[in-house]
């Protein structure tokens, strides 16, 4: 029996939340993605995400790789450009489950800029509890991930539904146990979610 439900947050609770079509502009980048970026720029805004390096130690190794000296003036670049929208027909689902009393958490691939955005505009709020990459140390698809979730939870991995917008990261929740479903829209989510036999939504 599913006793708790697990959603990512960007792509699932929130649209709108890439950074890079603003930044990289603004960067002079011709790159459309940090996925496009040198391989250095990409680790280091993995191990931004899981906490491990600070923004300022990303923004040095973006200058040493580009060969570039980025204005900051004390503000946050990661998070200038991170104008996050909550998808409204996902809350409104979220909501009736809360209204079952089913416990809500977030499992979330995020930066410290945008966590605190996030908090700002409260979209936060719905969540019995977040878990963040950057607070945690460990980031999907890393199995580890969802084991530490299981943990602190103290909940077996077939009684967490988990909903995610990347297949890799179902991928692997569905290795780990968990009972997990590609994210694409509100309305299939309600599908996936009577298949778990909740189905007064």
């Amino acid at each position: 029996m599913i006793k708790v439900c697990m959603f990512d947050m960007g792509g699932v609770i929130v649209r709108d939340f890439q950074m890079a079509p603003e930044l990289l502009p603004f960067l002079g980048r011709k790159e459309l993605a940090f996925a496009d970026m040198p391989s250095a720029i990409k680790h280091a805004l993995h191990d931004h995400s899981m906490g491990l390096i600070d923004e300022e130690k990303f923004w040095t190794i973006y200058e040493r790789e580009t060969s570039s000296n980025v204005e900051r003036n004390g503000q946050s670049l990661l998070g200038r450009f991170f104008h996050p929208v909550l998808d409204v027909p996902t809350m409104e689902v979220i909501k009736r489950l809360k209204r079952q009393n089913m416990r809500i958490i977030c499992g979330t691939n995020v930066i410290d800029s945008h966590f605190r955005i996030h908090h700002t505009l409260k979209q936060y709020d719905i969540f019995d509890r977040v878990y963040a990459s950057h607070l945690m140390h460990l980031a999907k698809p890393d199995r580890a991930f969802y084991r530490y979730i299981l943990e602190k939870e103290k909940v077996s991995a077939d009684e967490v539904f988990f909903t995610d917008d990347m297949e890799e990261n179902i991928a692997a929740a569905k290795e780990e146990g968990l009972t997990a479903f590609h994210y694409t829209h509100a309305g299939n989510l309600i599908t996936q979610l009577k298949i778990c036999g909740i189905d007064r939504i």
